[in-house]
């Protein structure tokens, strides 16, 4: 994957590269243009500016040195990455003074450079560095499947809800759980590969398997109080009364086609519902085919691909996780599999379906259309991710599996989306639940309150529990 990011931790004399140098020197027809001179942080300690160029075309790169006391650092970028006007974000450090200084120039194709723009920051209120740390987890509730508390070597669950859905809607065995707010008080949850009512754990030599393959499921639920467990109230069904296959997929099992499709991340943006789903080519190293889009206006009743949106194979947003925040969808992404490492897009949410106005996070900036200069926002190998924003912590909050480290459940907390994120959290491993997988954060957990709640599958018994924590505040 090209790079066109080079980080030089150097002291650097600031003057020298602005205001002292001869004016045959400084071409003028070149300019970094900022949309604003002085900024404050935000309540989350982030700077933003829009920035765009005067003579881009006469430019070879784009220096940025930031001064913050002591510090002295700078950044250089290739102009290639710039196609038009791109957004400058910056999240303030516990060690930053309380006056940070960006001084920002083009170096010229012929030697000379530009101007210097200066964006002026006032650091200068405190800031409280913390983060959030998940304690009292607990097996709530089983979702799917036959109702099956601790028999034969299966989680236990503090609750039976007793959702019936291999009666109701031929779920008998399935995974994922991918859940969002279609409605106030009304919830999609996004399930992968499913077999019918006759589905029967094999816990010596864990697989799926039964009749009525569909490649995913869509079920719904009114369960606004997840503390006795989550309770199911219909599905997105065919003639028959079945739970349908929503993601169309040709099920050819020899690895030479479209094997299934299995949904990612889903969102509610723009009056619209939307679901990332990847279409696999063969589960031996997850090659995919693409990964593309459905869309359904009708509140998940009937659902249409997105042909304008489409990932190629390896693409990093093979896989990915969604939220909608102020007007934008964010989209975590990973390639397919669980042996990546996570990178970060956002789009205005009336632009999901148009690709060309996905922006990707390089590091500096949001740069439009540039998926190739996305940079990995944690280092840390990520499947199954799902994240979301609790304003009543002002916080963001990632789930992902580690499958390197015995199938570990993370979870890491940030102030923004663009980090930095904390030091990991093991909420579960492969010894303690049944080798989980799949930790999607259910939406009542961004309406207040100390409890994370999220579904995840359990390998074992394919099939999704509901699993709680407490949230605690801590100091960094």
């Amino acid at each position: 994957m090209r790079r066109l990011i080079f980080i030089f931790p150097v002291c650097l004399v600031i003057c020298c590269s602005s205001t002292d140098k001869e004016d045959s020197d400084v071409d003028s027809s070149m300019m970094v243009l900022l949309s604003t001179e002085e900024a404050k942080p935000d309540g989350h300690g982030l700077v933003s500016a829009e920035i765009s160029f005067k003579g881009l075309d006469r430019a070879s790169s784009l220096v940025i040195e930031k001064s913050s006391g002591a510090e002295r650092t700078s950044l250089k970028f290739g102009t290639g990455i710039f196609t038009g006007n791109s957004t400058f974000q910056y999240a303030v450090k516990r060690e930053d003074a309380a006056s940070i200084e960006f001084y920002f120039h083009l170096n010229g194709k012929e030697g000379r450079m530009s101007p210097v723009t200066v964006l002026r920051v006032d650091n200068s209120s405190s800031r409280t560095f913390t983060s959030l740390s998940c304690t009292d987890f607990k097996v709530v509730s089983r979702i799917t499947g036959t109702e099956d508390n601790g028999h034969d070597g299966l989680p236990s669950v503090e609750y039976e809800v007793f959702n019936n859905t291999p009666q109701r809607f031929d779920v008998g065995g399935t995974d994922l759980g991918i859940s969002w707010e279609i409605a106030p008080g009304r919830y999609g949850m996004f399930f992968g590969d499913t077999f019918g009512a006759d589905f029967k754990p094999n816990l010596t030599a864990p697989a799926p398997g039964g009749s009525n393959w569909r490649g995913n499921v869509l079920l719904f639920s009114e369960d606004n109080d997840l503390s006795d467990g989550l309770s199911i109230s219909d599905a997105a069904v065919d003639d028959t009364g079945k739970a349908r296959e929503i993601c169309f997929s040709a099920h050819i099992t020899s690895g030479t086609g479209d094997f299934t499709s299995i949904p990612t991340g889903a969102v509610h943006a723009g009056g619209k519902e939307y679901v990332h789903y990847m279409n696999i080519k063969t589960w031996q190293g997850w090659i995919s085919n693409f990964s593309s889009l459905y869309t359904s206006s009708d509140s998940g009743v009937t659902w249409t691909r997105v042909k304008n949106v489409k990932f190629a194979s390896r693409s990093n947003f093979g896989q990915v996780g969604m939220f909608n925040h102020d007007g934008y969808v964010y989209i975590i992404g990973t390639v397919t599999g669980r042996s990546s490492k996570p990178q970060l897009a956002r789009v205005r949410e009336e632009d999901i379906e148009n690709q060309s106005e996905w922006e990707f996070w390089n590091g500096t900036f949001w740069l439009k259309d540039k998926e190739s200069l996305a940079a990995t926002l944690i280092d840390d190998y990520s499947g199954e991710l799902s994240f979301a924003y609790l304003p009543q912590w002002g916080k963001w909050v990632l789930l992902y599996l580690n499958e390197q480290r015995n199938d570990q459940i993370i979870m890491r907390s940030a102030d923004n989306i663009i980090g930095p994120w904390s030091e990991p959290q093991i909420m579960t491993n492969g010894e303690s639940f049944w080798r989980p997988y799949g930790s999607f954060i259910h939406p009542i957990s961004t309406k207040g309150g100390d409890k994370l709640y999220f579904v995840m599958s359990a390998w074992n018994a394919y099939n999704t529990y509901l699993i709680s924590c407490k949230l605690n505040s801590m100091d960094n």
